[in-house]
C-alpha cells in the first residue's frame, strides 16, 4: 500500500514519519501517541519513553532518511489482532527501489491512542 492509498490509522501513523513541517509533524504525533508512548527500536537498541523523546527521535528520522536522502516509506501489509496493528513497511530510494524493509508492531488503548511500538527492521 502507498501512502496515496492509506486511510486512516495507517495514513496518520505513516505522517507522523512523512509530515515536511516540524510543527505540525509534533502536532500529529501528540494526537496520536499517549503522552506516556513508547517506542522500542530493533536498530538501535533503544526504547524511547513519552512524547517528547519519541516525537525527538521521529524528527532526527526524518531530516536524515526523508529529508535528508529522499526516501519514502509506504506500507506493503497491515494485520489487526485485538488492540495490535502491523504495520509492515519498505523504505523506497528516490528511483522506486526498496533499500530496506521493517515491520511496526503498534498497540492502542481503547482511545485508539499508540501506546506502544516495536520496530523491526531488516524484515522480508
Amino acid at each position: 500500500m502507498s501512502t496515496d492509498q492509506n486511510t486512516g490509522f495507517d495514513a496518520e501513523y505513516l505522517r507522523t514519519w512523512t509530515e515536511p513541517d516540524p510543527e505540525r509533524r509534533a502536532a500529529v504525533i501528540e494526537e496520536l501517541w499517549a503522552a506516556d508512548g513508547t517506542m522500542s527500536v530493533s536498530s538501535l537498541g533503544i526504547t524511547l519513553e513519552g512524547v517528547d523523546a519519541i516525537t525527538a527521535h521521529i524528527g532526527r528520522v526524518h531530516d536524515d532518511m526523508i529529508a535528508g536522502k529522499g526516501l519514502r516509506f509506504v506500507y506493503d501489509q497491515e494485520l489487526q489482532s485485538g488492540d495490535a496493528t502491523l504495520l509492515r513497511w519498505s523504505m523506497l530510494a528516490p528511483h522506486g527501489e526498496a533499500v530496506g524493509r521493517g515491520a511496526d508492531l503498534v498497540f492502542r488503548d481503547e482511545r485508539g491512542m499508540v501506546t506502544a511500538v516495536h520496530m523491526f527492521m531488516g524484515v522480508d
